[in-house]
């Protein structure tokens, strides 16, 4: 209560030349994770991923709990900054920090090398995640634009995630512009112009980039591509009680600089359907049903845009969460992913990927629970040239936790946890791309991990 305090009297200095009066008001919200964990090969926990899992060319952390390696705190501030009659004007700012647990050294600063072991890599680092400004009731009264709202800056675009992998499967975020929640009679329509980062247009899925470690970035002319994506999305359709449909479609073009020499690289070209499906009321929870396709550089959303629009993909997905009982909560996840890669490219390679998890918690009381995590994962990659090729790669991950929580719910949070976690992988797990999180048990098919963690938003 004293941070939030002095958080919001610092705000109201800051704009006190504006119009911030004393009955504005100042949210300050966030989420945090820290922990600390040891492997029984001896040093710091491990993380078990297969490479390449989930949202990003690096991989991990796959099945999250008891495999998080990173101390990680969101700051969110929103400051009402004007508001009257049906106008309003708020701001939105979230800085981040993330600490790895192999920094332990409290003096190293953020991205820094005071004790000499860590560079200025992502053993610690600072973002801006977002910073972001709305505007509501300026558009008139008309039906349509009354509760429209119009935006602009860098902010998280209407996430969506599977919480127990961590996984944002529908994510255009970044720095953009747009207008929200026009009212359409049937549901409501939304556009945003979403710019992707220049820096990270990748040449395609060639040596070390899905799955695999980042490659070094070979087609960005140093900064002279940048990646603009259209964003349309038709929410709110409603067929029957319970029932949420949306629907979107992101079409990517290409911007490049005028001396740059014409090249096929520069076709960043891209195209995005997306179709989720929601129904509440299903034993105390919801079930959520996402089909996706895409191609070129839709890819990696704006984390890592392609640039082949001849690469393309599909991913079903099934999430569901339910708590029958104030005993007993579980949530389930389900993933079928294919991608196929230009066969006239050299190097290309095909890709499939299921993934199956689940995490049922019991409630001993209102505080003390006992989760226990399931994961699976298992890759098939044709055409990467390694001794794994066209074999299946998979690995199984289990945790069990004891919790400590404010309320008997499945998303009861701060919760604190002591955990063990076990994990195995075969032969072909490792033949190509060892995932860098396996650690100490980089020569081994299993390895166990223990350590306690605490877990928070608010």
């Amino acid at each position: 209560m004293k941070c939030n305090r002095l958080l919001q009297a610092a705000v109201i200095m800051a704009l006190a030349s504006g119009s911030m009066f004393a009955q504005d008001i100042f949210e300050f919200h966030g989420y945090m994770r820290a922990g600390v964990g040891r492997s029984s090969n001896g040093g710091e926990q491990a993380s078990f991923y297969l490479p390449g899992a989930i949202n990003n060319p690096s991989g991990g952390p796959g099945y999250r709990l008891g495999n998080e390696q990173d101390n990680y705190i969101e700051l969110a501030m929103d400051v009402r900054a004007y508001e009257k009659g049906t106008s309003s004007f708020k701001l939105h700012f979230r800085p981040t920090f993330r600490q790895w647990n192999d920094a332990r050294d409290a003096s190293v600063d953020a991205g820094g090398n005071v004790d000499f072991s860590h560079s200025a890599t992502q053993n610690q680092m600072v973002f801006l995640r977002e910073a972001w400004g709305e505007a509501n009731g300026v558009l008139g009264d008309s039906a349509m634009l009354k509760d429209a709202t119009l935006w602009a800056g860098r902010r998280f675009y209407q996430r969506h995630d599977v919480h127990m992998i961590d996984y944002y499967y529908w994510n255009n975020s970044g720095d953009g512009v747009g207008l929200e929640n026009v009212n359409v009679g049937l549901g409501k329509l939304s556009y945003a112009y979403i710019q992707q980062d220049r820096n990270n247009v990748d040449g395609g899925w060639g040596a070390g980039h899905f799955p695999g470690a980042v490659q070094t970035d070979v087609f960005n002319f140093n900064g002279k591509v940048v990646v603009g994506a259209h964003d349309l999305r038709w929410s709110g359709l409603s067929p029957w009680q319970g029932a949420s449909i949306t629907l979107g479609f992101q079409y990517n073009e290409p911007s490049v600089r005028k001396s740059t020499p014409p090249s096929a690289s520069n076709n960043n070209v891209g195209r995005r359907f997306h179709l989720e499906y929601q129904q509440s009321n299903i034993l105390g929870g919801d079930n959520k049903i996402y089909i996706t396709k895409g191609d070129g550089s839709t890819f990696w959303n704006w984390y890592n845009p392609e640039v082949n629009t001849k690469n393309n993909w599909w991913m079903v997905m099934d999430n569901l969460f339910i708590q029958p009982t104030k005993q007993f909560g579980m949530g389930v996840v389900a993933i079928h992913r294919v991608q196929n890669e230009d066969s006239s490219q050299p190097g290309h390679r095909d890709m499939v990927w299921n993934s199956i998890g689940a995490r049922p918690v019991w409630f001993f009381t209102k505080h003390i629970s006992l989760a226990a995590e399931i994961g699976y994962d298992q890759f098939k990659v044709s055409g990467d040239g390694s001794g794994a090729d066209g074999q299946n790669r998979s690995m199984l991950k289990k945790t069990l936790a004891l919790q400590f929580s404010p309320q008997s719910s499945w998303w009861s949070r701060p919760v604190l946890r002591l955990f063990v976690t076990r994990a195995n992988w075969n032969k072909y797990a490792t033949a190509w791309g060892t995932p860098s999180g396996l650690g100490v048990f980089q020569n081994s098919q299993a390895g166990t991990t223990f350590g306690a963690q605490i877990e928070a938003w608010w």
